[in-house]
C-alpha cells in the first residue's frame, strides 16, 4: 500500500506544479536583481473567478510554472489587503505587470489567459 502511495505521489507531482511566489514586491525585486530575472506582478482579490481560475488551472499547468519560474520572479499582491506599488494600477483582476528588475514596467496584461494564450504572453515580456 505505502509504495502505491508513493507512486501516485510522485505521478501527482509530475502532473502538477507549484509555482513559488516572491514574499513580497520588494522580495521580488532583489530576487530578480539576483538572478538576472523579470518580475511578473499578479494583482488580484479574494473571491475572484477568474484569479482562481489563473491559481488553479493555468498555473497548475507545468508549462506554465516552468516559463515563469525560468524567466520571472512572480509576486501575488491583493488590491484588497496588500499595498499596491506605485504605477501598478488595474480596471479588475486578475491584473498582470511584467517589470525589469528595478521594477520598470515592460508590459501590462488585464485579466485571465488560458494556457497557450498566457504562454504567449510570458513570451511577450521574458528576456
Amino acid at each position: 500500500m505505502g509504495k502505491i502511495f508513493l507512486i501516485v505521489s510522485i505521478l501527482a507531482s509530475c502532473a502538477f506544479a507549484e509555482l513559488k511566489w516572491a514574499s513580497s514586491y520588494d522580495a521580488a525585486l532583489a530576487q530578480a536583481q539576483k538572478e538576472k530575472k523579470r518580475v511578473m506582478v499578479m494583482l488580484s482579490k479574494e473571491d475572484c473567478p477568474a484569479c482562481e481560475y489563473m491559481n488553479d488551472v493555468v498555473f497548475e499547468e507545468k508549462a506554465v510554472s516552468n516559463e515563469v519560474e525560468k524567466s520571472f520572479v512572480p509576486v501575488h499582491i491583493d488590491i484588497h489587503n496588500d499595498f499596491i506599488p506605485e504605477g501598478l494600477g488595474y480596471i479588475g483582476t486578475p491584473t498582470f505587470h511584467f517589470l525589469d528588475a528595478k521594477g520598470k514596467k515592460i508590459g501590462r496584461y488585464d485579466g485571465a489567459a488560458n494556457i497557450p494564450s498566457f504562454l504567449g504572453i510570458l513570451g511577450k515580456y521574458k528576456k
